[in-house]
């Protein structure tokens, strides 16, 4: 591979699940929200994998290139209304399907302007961000663009890591879903208790495995 690291800068809701999966799946050791490193840079992941996915890269990822030269970045980017429903979705139905945690609202209020989703704010910023990566990658060739509303696959992004094409069909993750009941539940126990919805998070865990195998 022709990169020491690989960071995937995209904004949260562009396909970052995916690349992560497929990443994987072409041998590059990655991590999907590798949240740590909003805490420090040099978080012991970074000698753990090679690939880096989603939040909070965005907001980091001119650090990252400073402190760990010849890395790769890809950014994955979607239309923006698109962008937009699936932020509000995340940022609402979201919190039920993930345990949430303070410092995620944290990281949203300095990266956005706010950890609720609030339409013309998370516009002016899908614009603002892209035209900074545009800016600082002008010139270089370590920065590979996958947009959703393009077909694209591992072909891109395997001559991009100068890697072996994979011939499986690119992966396709997280889509936007309901909650299930046992999850809105979990969120509402979790603003008075955290130990609770961690509870209630494994039964509902435990009762989704035990119905697969059914």
């Amino acid at each position: 591979m022709r990169f020491s690291k690989v960071f995937g800068i995209g904004l949260p809701r562009t396909g970052t699940t995916s690349l992560n999966i497929a990443l994987n799946t072409i041998g590059v050791s990655s991590i999907h929200f590798p949240f740590s490193l909003y805490e420090s840079l040099d978080s012991k992941i970074i000698s753990q994998y090679t690939g880096f996915v989603d939040s909070p890269l965005s907001y980091l990822y001119q650090k990252l290139d400073i402190k760990y030269p010849g890395s790769g970045f890809i950014l994955t980017t979607r239309p923006i209304e698109a962008w937009l429903k699936s932020m509000n979705w995340l940022l609402n139905e979201g919190r039920c399907i993930w345990e949430w945690q303070s410092s995620y609202d944290s990281y949203h209020e300095e990266f956005f302007g706010s950890a609720n989703f609030e339409t013309s704010l998370y516009r002016n910023k899908y614009y603002q961000f892209h035209s900074e990566v545009s800016n600082y990658f002008q010139g270089r060739n370590d920065l590979l663009i996958l947009d959703l509303s393009a077909a694209y696959g591992y072909e891109e992004l395997c001559n991009f890591l100068d890697l072996p094409v994979c011939n499986k069909e690119y992966p396709c993750g997280n889509e936007t879903r309901k909650p299930r009941q046992l999850q809105r539940i979990a969120k509402q126990v979790g603003e008075y208790n955290k130990s609770y919805e961690q509870f209630i998070r494994r039964l509902d865990y435990y009762i989704v495995k035990f119905r697969k195998l059914m």
